[in-house]
């Protein structure tokens, strides 16, 4: 290996074996791993047999190769590091140990390998199933180890705390022992710190202290979880058995942090899950205790994990979300999980559903939506029906007596996604105006299937119109039909459904169309409607691409952005920003100086970042924020949008409180808005300026904003300004 290929393994082993700290608690975080590991050392030779046994594992599944990303999270290693802590704590140093140390290591690697293989394919996690069973193994036939003594080291804790830090350290253990903090904290305290087989109020602390630095959801947690053991125990007069300091740390308090906020997307449901789960594992627990109490072994973590993954199953099951939601994409935070979940479900909508276009020419309006007065009804309510409308609100010229004087007459249909035919009936007559044709409820029409169980239906179509047969593939915008007047049909209308089968007539499902303009019922402003269901009563048409600003913001993979600005200090500064697609061809930008990525999508007619992960004092890191959401339509709507909270500058404090509050309400409201204007010909627009903002709001009052302008032009984007407060940073393209 090269200079580069050793550094980039040094640094893979180095932020796997933090990671293996700070997951024991969820996260991927460098505060969490240090107190995590402080915590640990206070019992010396027990932090140390935890750092070498995460070591041996991390090192091992780097050699073997196994996936880099699930190396770095700390999800090979941290089963080793808590039997590494065990075996510490449990017995003395000495060769037959520290051999010992290596083959368990090893075995805890193994396990967790062998049962991820297993579980991770039905989206399960093994938790901590691999030390428990690691340890039974070395328990079990201790005794018939005779090298290998039982430590009496714990009965001289203060020696060995004296050992460790000296008179200081001594000094500092026995002045938060004296503080008397109460009960109650006492106990949640030294909980914590039992999650490495501790007793002691200042590992509590410590571990205390880092979670609430890096995480305010799973700080809230631990204290509902603890409670919530505390006090169903007292409840159930169970205390003797089940309320000692490791299992309210490693089962109870674990299983809130799981289920409350990492597993779940934290709300009010999952906190109100979590208050029924903790006594359930209770019981589990004292199951559990009293059976293998027959073969002398521990429970430790067990229960925990059981409730747990058989929870996350058990939602796995359910038909139709609910309130309670499974991280979708995990980021080892429950505050971005959170942000980034209520976010994305509005602005990501596009990878939810198929991009349903209009299927006409024009402006056009809907004279029956979902549900309607006279045929969408019960399991065929779901679909809608267009009309075009003059500007007194009729449908037809003259009297209206023929076909051929209805507006919408002959008008071109067209395939509202690229698809395959799967029904096509042709042939019918059209009806005169006030009849009806009940035989042929549907008339002429035709079926799209564009995804598994998403197909289109278009009917009521002009008789011997129709330019398409079954089988045939078509592109969004095809030419298909024309709109006639054939079936149950007394006037001329195109009827639009989306249903889950193949053929004609089969029951409508509630689906939305991508991206429109509409003018509501007695409004003459046309808005921009993204991923919804227009209004019964509106005038509808579709979108047109921009070809200047598609041009701009379709950034192909494998190609280069350059920009050069100059920072605070006056000095000239470059970014090269290269274009690249993951594992799932999913789009990124990636930054050579930093790092940093910035995941993109584009479509004809939108363009906006997905995600963004490094440095926030990037230049892509702004971009970013500049170009969050673009409309690439050359009618220019004003576009609306938000970003989730932990990706935007806001106080600190004030993010922890509503970090802390966020399951249930948030007290910031994060705005973007975009618009686009032209600075050349207005026939033909040679230059774009598009205007963004970007405001953090406490209630009514603004605590940040920025606003950005990006110049493109015939070669793409331009140049882009920051205005941030008294501060402005330009960037110029200089690809």
């Amino acid at each position: 290996m090269n200079h580069n290929e050793w550094k980039d393994k040094a640094e893979t082993i180095s932020e796997a074996l933090l990671n293996s700290y700070s997951i024991l608690f969820f996260l991927n975080n460098r505060w969490m791993a240090f107190a995590v590991m402080a915590a640990s050392f206070l019992n010396f030779y027990a932090g140390l047999s935890g750092l070498i046994a995460a070591l041996i594992a991390t090192v091992t599944a780097s050699v073997a190769g196994f996936d880099r990303i699930q190396l770095r999270s700390g999800v090979y290693s941290f089963n080793a590091l808590i039997t590494g802590i065990g075996l510490g704590t449990f017995f003395d140093p000495g060769s037959v140990f520290f051999v010992l140390l290596v083959l368990t290591a090893l075995l805890t690697l193994i396990i967790s390998v062998a049962m991820g293989g297993w579980l991770f394919r039905h989206g399960l996690p093994f938790l901590s199933l691999p030390f428990v069973f690691t340890f039974w193994v070395i328990i079990l036939p201790s005794s018939e180890l005779g090298n290998l003594g039982l430590t009496q080291r714990n009965i001289f804790w203060i020696n060995e705390l004296y050992s460790i830090g000296g008179i200081s350290l001594l000094t500092l253990y026995q002045q938060i022992e004296s503080m008397q903090p109460g009960v109650m904290v006492e106990i949640y305290l030294r909980s914590l710190s039992s999650v490495f087989f501790q007793d002691n109020i200042l590992a509590g602390i410590v571990v205390a202290v880092g979670l609430l630095i890096a995480s305010r959801i799973f700080f809230s947690l631990s204290i509902i979880g603890f409670l919530s053991a505390y006090l169903f125990a007292l409840f159930a007069g169970s205390e003797a058995s089940s309320i000692t300091y490791y299992n309210i740390g490693a089962n109870f308090i674990m299983v809130a942090i799981a289920i409350g906020g990492f597993f779940v997307i934290p709300s009010r449901a999952s906190y109100l899950w979590t208050l029924v789960l903790v006594p359930l594992t209770s019981l589990v627990l004292l199951f559990f205790t009293k059976l293998l109490s027959y073969i002398q072994l521990p429970v430790f973590s067990m229960p925990y994990s059981i409730i747990t993954i058989l929870f996350i199953h058990f939602l796995q099951q359910r038909g139709a979300a609910s309130k309670l939601h499974l991280t979708p994409i995990q980021q080892y935070s429950p505050e971005k999980n959170l942000y980034s979940f209520r976010t994305n479900q509005q602005r990501l909508t596009r990878f939810q559903y198929v991009a349903l276009q209009l299927p006409f020419w024009g402006e056009w309006s809907i004279t029956q939506g979902y549900n309607g007065q006279f045929t969408h009804k019960d399991a065929w309510g779901n679909a809608l029906d267009f009309m075009i409308l003059d500007e007194e609100g009729r449908s037809y010229q003259n009297d209206g007596l023929y076909c051929s004087q209805y507006y919408c007459y002959g008008k071109v249909i067209t395939a509202p996604a690229d698809g395959v035919i799967t029904d096509c009936q042709d042939g019918i007559d059209d009806n005169e105006i006030g009849q009806v044709n009940t035989l042929q409820n549907w008339g002429n029409s035709i079926v799209i299937q564009h995804a598994p169980q998403v197909y289109t239906q278009l009917s009521h179509l002009r008789k011997n119109s129709i330019k398409v047969k079954k089988g045939e593939f078509v592109r969004a915008g095809d030419v298909i039909a024309q709109c006639g007047n054939s079936g149950r049909s007394p006037y001329p209308h195109l009827h639009f459904q989306v249903q889950a089968q193949p053929f004609i007539g089969a029951r409508t499902i509630e689906y939305p169309l991508a991206y429109f303009t509409e003018k509501l019922p007695g409004s003459q402003e046309a808005v921009l409607q993204q991923f919804s269901t227009p209004t019964e009563g509106s005038s509808i048409s579709n979108l047109q691409p921009g070809n200047l600003l598609y041009h701009a913001f379709n950034i192909l993979p494998d190609t280069n952005l350059c920009f050069s600005y100059s920072d605070g200090n006056g000095k000239v500064k470059t970014e090269h920003w290269d274009s690249y697609t993951d594992a799932y061809n999913y789009k990124y930008l990636y930054c050579r100086e930093n790092g940093s990525v910035a995941y993109y999508t584009c479509d004809k007619l939108m363009f906006y970042f997905t995600a963004f992960y490094g440095s926030k004092k990037s230049l892509l890191y702004s971009f970013f924020l500049a170009a969050s959401k673009i409309l690439l339509s050359n009618q220019y709507k004003p576009v609306s949008d938000t970003i989730p909270l932990h990706l935007v500058p806001v106080n600190p404090f004030l993010k922890s409180i509503n970090d802390l509050v966020a399951p249930f309400f948030n007290l910031l409201r994060v705005e973007f808005k975009q618009s686009t204007k032209s600075t050349g010909l207005t026939t033909e627009p040679y230059k774009l300026e598009l205007s963004s903002e970007l405001t953090v709001s406490l209630f009514s009052n603004k605590l940040f904003q920025q606003s950005h302008r990006i110049q493109i032009d015939t070669n793409g984007l331009s140049s882009f300004t920051i205005y941030s407060g008294k501060s402005t940073l330009h960037a110029e393209n200089i690809s």
